[in-house]
């Protein structure tokens, strides 16, 4: 079985699981806890007659019980319980609303009427009831599986399509490009390389593949990745490029094609929210164990909480919003992804006076 349907099978587990423990709960509470409900139950309608059979024992003799010398046959079997002196117990007629009490002295059987007292029926109840709730439960669980399993098949299909699609122009490309436009010629194979992951994703069932630790210059993806942005950069400040500063070695150990992906979400969002502004500075520098590359802007910023949000998925920044400029809120939750894959880690800070500073840490 490949990696696909095992995650499959993982998934549908997973959301079957709260079915399954909610089934088992109720079977534990009808088993262990019913059964003692029940008999408090029957405790509780026996206390009401006990009341009247302790009379019949302390006035057998009152005009308003009757005796007889013996059990009359409807009462045999009706033993509910011993008395000093005697035993007691009830018939109860519910049809007629309600119940013979008699009290037994040994001498003869002293009986009256008492109202009847309906005993609730727990167990069928809890029976009707838990089995009533487990079938809509199943029922619900079974229609979210079926979405679920619906949803991947059509992410599946569609990257599966738009890999394919993509593939046969890019190689095409890559024939049309010039031999000495090296430029193009990068981009065109990094382009193609994430048709491949593409693909890899969709062979390991919905998981990316393991990120490579090759030696990688961070300078050169910097590098690579602000040329796709280079000419809007330059003309937001006046034909002059984004600075990136360099202070001491500049390798890391990462997958070159997931830091260029991460460098150039971070050249896009700066691009888009924060080089209207005011500046965008990029300094690349080794701490000892992290190369890392810091982008400070000195745009609108964020608020606290949303720094703190800033990396989840789909969220989207106030500033970012009222701009009314286009996203989803997936790149940087993405690129975060790629860097804690690499064993690094991303982040945000607010800059002074006013702006952020986004942080990419590589291993070395």
């Amino acid at each position: 079985m490949d990696g696909g349907k095992w995650r499959l099978i993982r998934s549908v587990a997973a959301l079957s699981l709260p079915t399954v423990l909610v089934a088992a709960l109720g079977v534990f509470f009808f088993v262990d806890k019913v059964p003692e409900i029940v008999k408090a139950e029957k405790n509780r309608v026996k206390a009401e007659y006990r009341e009247t059979a302790l009379e019949l024992r302390q006035n057998p003799g009152d005009e308003r019980f009757a005796r007889e010398a013996s059990f009359p046959p409807v009462w045999r079997g009706s033993f509910a319980g011993k008395m000093i002196p005697g035993r007691w117990g009830f018939v109860p007629v519910p049809l007629k609303g309600f119940t013979w009490v008699w009290y037994d002295d040994g001498n003869g059987v002293v009986f009256t009427q008492a109202p009847y007292v309906r005993e609730m029926d727990y167990r069928t109840m809890f029976l009707l009831f838990g089995l009533l709730f487990i079938l809509v439960l199943v029922r619900t669980t079974v229609v979210g599986i079926r979405y679920f399993v619906e949803y991947i098949r059509t992410r599946d299909d569609f990257l599966s399509a738009a890999a394919h699609d993509l593939t046969t122009p890019l190689i095409g490309m890559r024939c049309s490009i010039g031999r000495n436009d090296e430029e193009a010629k990068m981009l065109n194979e990094r382009m193609i390389r994430l048709v491949a992951n593409i693909k890899d994703f969709l062979r390991l069932g919905g998981r990316r593949p393991t990120p490579r630790r090759d030696e990688v210059d961070v300078l050169k993806c910097c590098r690579e990745a602000y040329a796709i942005f280079r000419e809007d950069y330059r003309d937001i400040f006046d034909g002059k490029d984004v600075p990136i500063e360099v202070e001491g070695d500049a390798k890391a150990l990462a997958d070159e094609t997931l830091t260029v992906q991460i460098l150039w979400n971070l050249f896009g969002n700066d691009l888009k929210y924060a080089a209207p502004h005011g500046p965008v500075r990029v300094r690349v520098y080794d701490d000892g164990r992290f190369v890392k590359v810091e982008f400070a802007d000195e745009g609108q910023g964020m608020s606290r909480r949303d720094m703190a949000r800033a990396f989840d998925r789909y969220y989207r920044a106030r500033t970012v919003r009222e701009s009314g400029k286009g996203g989803f809120g997936i790149g940087l939750c993405t690129a975060r992804e790629f860097a804690r894959a690499m064993g690094g880690e991303l982040s945000v800070r607010a800059n002074r006076p006013h702006g952020c500073v986004f942080t990419l840490e590589l291993p070395k």
